[in-house]
C-alpha cells in the first residue's frame, strides 16, 4: 500500500516527539540492514533483545508514538487493522516470516535528521563513517585514524549480535534497557599494518565486543587478541576466591 507521510511529516514528527536514543539505534539498525529489510528477530538480535517479541515491542512503541503524531487511526480501514510497526515499514510475508521494509520515507528522514552515521561511543579504531565496504583510507584528526565502516558495522552485529565476544556479557542484561545495542566492533586486521583500501568482510573481519574489553585489547601494541583477553579472564577467575 502507497505511503501516505511525507518525508517531512516523518521529519517533523521524529524531531518534536525527542524520541530516545534506544529508537534511534532501532532505526540505525533497520536502516543498514540489507536492502533495508530485516525480520523482527533479526531487529532483537542487533538490539541484543532476548526474543523478537521485544523487537515487535520497542518498535511498535515507536511506529505508535510516530502515528500519534500523524492521527494515525490503526482501526481505518485504509489501515487494515496493521501493527504499529507498518508506520515506519512496509510489511510482506514471502515465505515463514514477516519481513519489515523501511519505508523511503522514513529512511530519508533520518538521513537529513542526520541520524544515519550512528550515535555510538567512539575510540580511535571505531570511527563511523556510512561508506561503501571498505576501509583503510587514512585521514586526519587529531591524529590519524582509520575510517571506520557503519554499514559494515551493523552487519557484524546483524549476525554476531550485541554480546560480547570477550566476556559474553550483554550490556543490556547488566544496566537494563537504557544499554540495548550498545556495543563496540573490534576490527580483527591491523589496519595500520594494511596501509590501502580493502573491502572489509564484517563477517570474517569484525567482532562485537563490550567497551571494557575493547579497551583491554588495545592496552597493547600490537592489540591483544580476542583469545588472549579470554584467556586473562579465565587467569583471573582461577586467583580470585569465591565469594560465600
Amino acid at each position: 500500500m502507497k505511503n501516505k507521510y511525507k518525508t517531512e511529516d516523518y521529519i517533523t514528527a521524529l524531531r518534536n516527539l525527542n524520541i530516545s536514543p534506544h529508537h534511534i539505534k532501532m532505526l540505525q539498525a533497520h536502516y543498514y540492514a540489507p536492502d533495508r529489510t530485516m525480520t523482527a528477530s533479526q531487529m532483537a538480535k542487533a538490539m541484543g533483545y532476548h526474543n523478537h517479541n521485544a523487537a515487535n515491542l520497542h518498535y511498535g512503541k515507536l511506529g505508535r508514538l510516530v502515528g500519534n503524531a500523524f492521527g494515525w487511526d490503526p482501526t481505518a480501514e485504509e489501515s487494515q487493522g496493521a501493527d504499529a510497526v507498518y508506520i515506519l515499514a512496509e510489511l510482506k510475508k514471502p515465505g515463514r516470516y514477516w519481513l519489515w521494509i523501511m519505508r523511503p520515507e522514513v529512511a530519508q528522514a533520518i538521513e537529513k535528521l542526520r541520524w544515519t552515521n550512528g550515535n555510538q561511543i567512539t575510540i580511535p579504531e571505531e570511527i563511523t563513517e556510512p561508506t561503501r565496504l571498505y576501509e583503510g583510507a587514512v585521514r586526519s584528526i587529531s591524529v590519524n585514524a582509520y575510517e571506520r565502516n557503519a554499514i559494515a558495522r551493523e552487519k557484524c552485529i546483524l549476525h554476531y549480535g550485541c554480546t560480547c565476544s570477550v566476556c559474553d556479557i550483554n550490556l543490556a542484561d547488566v544496566y537494563g534497557e537504557i544499554a540495548q545495542g550498545h556495543i563496540h566492533v573490534h576490527h580483527l586486521r591491523q589496519l595500520s599494518e594494511i596501509n590501502t583500501e580493502y573491502q572489509v568482510d564484517p563477517i570474517q573481519d569484525l567482532r562485537p565486543v563490550c567497551p571494557n574489553c575493547h579497551a583491554i585489547v588495545h592496552m597493547s601494541t600490537p592489540p591483544h587478541t580476542i583469545e588472549q583477553v579470554k584467556a586473562f579472564i579465565l587467569e583471573r577467575k582461577k586467583t580470585v576466591p569465591t565469594k560465600p
